[in-house]
C-alpha cells in the first residue's frame, strides 16, 4: 500500500496545449496525459458528441509530444458502447481512460479518425 500512495505522488497530470482535431460532429473537450517518472503511462480524454445522431464508436490517434513540442510518437485509441455502456446522444459525452506507455512525452494531442452512429453510418476522417 505503501509503494501505491509513493507512486501515486510521482503522476503528474498535464493539460494540453495544443489544440485537439475536431471532426464527423464531435469535439475534444479534455485531454492529460499521466506521466510517472519521466514517461506517459496513459491519457484521459472527454469527447463531445455535437452531430445530430447518436454515437456507438470512435476511433482516434493520440500524438505524444514533450515539453519542447518534440514529436515522441502516436498511439491508436479507440472507445465503443457494449452492454454496459449506452451509445451517447447528441449532447452527450464520453470519458475515456488509456493506458500507453511513450518516454519523454508529457502533452496530448487527439485527432479523431473515425465515428460510428447507431444509424450503422460512418465519418472517416
Amino acid at each position: 500500500m505503501k509503494f501505491v500512495f509513493t507512486l501515486s505522488l510521482f503522476v503528474l497530470c498535464s493539460a494540453s496545449l495544443v489544440p485537439h482535431s475536431d471532426a464527423c460532429g464531435v469535439a475534444v473537450t479534455k485531454a492529460y496525459s499521466q506521466n510517472v517518472l519521466g514517461t506517459n503511462v496513459g491519457y484521459y480524454v472527454v469527447f463531445k458528441n455535437n452531430s445530430g445522431k447518436t454515437i456507438d464508436g470512435i476511433q482516434w490517434k493520440a500524438k505524444f509530444y514533450n515539453n519542447f513540442n518534440d514529436y515522441k510518437g502516436d498511439r491508436k485509441g479507440e472507445w465503443s458502447s457494449g452492454n454496459f455502456i449506452s451509445p451517447v446522444k447528441t449532447g452527450g459525452t464520453i470519458e475515456d481512460l488509456e493506458g500507453v506507455w511513450v518516454e519523454g512525452a508529457t502533452k496530448i494531442v487527439i485527432e479523431i479518425t473515425r465515428v460510428h452512429y447507431t444509424d450503422e453510418s460512418n465519418c472517416v476522417q
